[in-house]
């Protein structure tokens, strides 16, 4: 009788230990994030007002992550994918700016009112924003506020 019960716990414990399965490149891109309020004043590298987006992968596997960025209008002005590795950082901006080493460049040019929104092929992605001054080799600015989409699975956000 022990032996059965030992049996059925082995049995129950497969099951809740299972491991969940990894997203990849290949996988459907679901919306993790928009965030409204971005800014550019298009202007060049390093000048004027840009929006500095930050996002970072612990999914475990390289995914795609995408930036679509529309005025307040809804024009859309970009929509771009990017390979994201595991525990890598993309750090994305509306134009180049001083503080930052921006891989990649959306160069939206001007955007007032707009939102990004950020969809990739995993949930286990996080990111922030901040519209900052591109000239400023110390960044400063405005943090944006996200507001998350498909949380990570067991998280509170």
């Amino acid at each position: 009788m022990k032996a059965i019960h030992s049996m059925i716990a082995a049995l129950g414990l497969a099951f809740v230990l299972a491991a969940p399965a990894n997203a990849g490149v290949n996988d459907p891109e679901v919306i993790i994030y928009r965030f409204p309020g971005v800014r550019d004043d298009g202007g060049a590298a390093g000048v004027g007002i840009a929006t500095v987006f930050h996002c970072s992968n612990f999914s475990g596997v390289q995914e795609n992550i995408r930036f679509v960025t529309r005025t307040f209008n809804t024009t859309l002005l970009t929509n771009q994918s990017f390979p994201i590795n595991h525990l890598a950082t993309v750090t994305a901006a509306t134009h180049l700016v001083a503080s930052y080493v921006v891989i990649p460049s959306l160069n939206t040019n001007v955007v007032n009112q707009g939102m990004t929104t950020i969809a990739a092929t995993s949930t286990n992605i996080v990111c922030n924003a901040v519209t900052i001054d591109a000239s400023a080799v110390f960044p400063n600015g405005v943090a944006l506020r996200g507001i998350r989409f498909s949380p990570v699975p067991g998280s509170e956000e």
